[in-house]
């Protein structure tokens, strides 16, 4: 990836990118039908919402720039700390995981965190948060000029997944969520961004 992208660029696309308004007060049934012919007969009642239920401020590490490989060019983005907070938890990011992302030959970059959290109450919780980077056309040009990137120059949604124990906190691996990843002062930091997705029938 050019090294003029910030590993916050890369890592983040952090998509203030969509927001609660974004995807959240549209049905995302509604919208993408919008925009393109129906596939079948889905009953107009039923829509999907999204509803940001936690945050986590990541701190990172220094940038390991592994080269090409077989599979893209990896950077590695050690997380070496932070806190989060979200409906009914709150408490510290667990230092030792790490985004290891990879730009494909396409200029997709496939990120690829994995992570743990360290509630208040004294549970571990497991965050497995896969996603995709890429420019838009916009964003391919200022990329070529050597510009910086605004969150508007290029697309950015992950899906985290969640791993639990047994007990008050395991709705999160009960359900579909969307990440989103926002700068934030300092550099070598993240805001992550996860919406849970809602359906109503």
């Amino acid at each position: 990836m050019d090294t003029d992208i910030t590993k916050r660029a890369t890592l983040r696309g952090m998509a203030g990118v969509i927001g609660v308004a974004g995807i959240g007060s549209l049905g995302l049934a509604k919208a993408t039908a919008s925009r393109a012919q129906p596939l079948g007969n889905i009953p107009e009642e039923r829509q999907l919402s999204a509803e940001l239920v936690l945050q986590i401020h990541v701190a990172l590490g220094e940038t390991e720039d592994m080269g090409k490989t077989a599979d893209g060019h990896r950077i590695n983005y050690p997380i070496i700390g932070g806190h989060f907070s979200g409906r009914g938890l709150k408490g510290k990011v667990i230092p030792g995981g790490a985004d290891m992302s990879i730009e494909r030959a396409d200029g997709v970059t496939m990120i690829n965190a994995l992570y743990r959290l360290n509630t208040d109450d004294g549970e571990t919780i497991i965050i497995d948060n896969a996603g995709i980077w890429r420019p838009n056309a916009n964003g391919l040009k200022k990329l070529k000029a050597g510009d910086k990137l605004l969150a508007e120059d290029y697309y950015c949604l992950t899906s985290p997944k969640f791993s639990t124990s047994v007990g008050k906190h395991n709705w999160l691996s009960q359900n579909i969520f969307v990440g989103t990843i926002d700068d934030v002062e300092n550099e070598n930091a993240v805001l992550i961004g996860c919406y849970m997705m809602n359906q109503t029938a």
